[in-house]
Parts: structure tokens; sequence; C-alpha cells
């Protein structure tokens, strides 16, 4: 069973997909915001995962995973993980900036 994606599901994409629909002005305002964060976590979070997988410091189980598996590390961490939950936490940054009083 691929418990990955399926926490992946729940914790990730469900809750950017209602965050995107509550914040879509936010998000047609600050696109750019959005892309650079992608663009930062693949540039630095996905080398420094697949280095930590090469050298040991940890690893993925195969079991919980769906079995893809790009180099070492399982298609649901590039796919799911980088794209979700970096969205997710720019999306969540963005909700708290639009209910915090203006400085």
């Amino acid at each position: 069973m691929p418990v990955y994606a399926i926490f992946l599901l729940s914790f990730f994409v469900v809750p950017v997909l209602v965050l995107a629909w509550v914040l879509r002005a936010a998000i047609r305002r600050y696109p750019r915001t959005i892309l650079w964060s992608l663009a930062f976590v693949y540039v630095i979070g996905l080398p420094w995962d697949w280095l930590s997988v090469r050298t040991g410091v940890w690893r993925y189980d195969t079991a919980p995973t769906l079995g893809v598996w790009f180099d070492g590390l399982p298609i649901e961490e590039l796919a799911g993980f980088y794209v979700f939950g970096t969205l997710f936490v720019v999306l969540a940054v963005l909700a708290a900036l639009r209910r915090s009083p203006r400085v």
C-alpha cells in the first residue's frame, strides 16, 4: 500500500487545493514568489536530499512507496513533497499575512 502517497495526498495536496481556492487572488498577485519558492526547494532541497540518501544519512523504505524511483528518491518525494509541501508553506504564509494587521 502506498502509504507515503496517501500521506502526501491527505496532508499536503488536499490542504493546498483548499488554500489555493481561498487565496486565488493572492496567488495571482504573487506568482513569482511562488515560482521562486519552488525553484529554491528544487535547487537546494533536491541535491541535499539526494546527497543524504547517497551518503547513507537517511533512506526511504521501499514498502510504503509507489515503487517508482528516480536515482534513489521515490517519485512521491520529487513530485509530491517538494511541490505540494512547498506550496503548502507558501500558501500558509500568504494566509497568515492576509489575516495579520498591516504594520
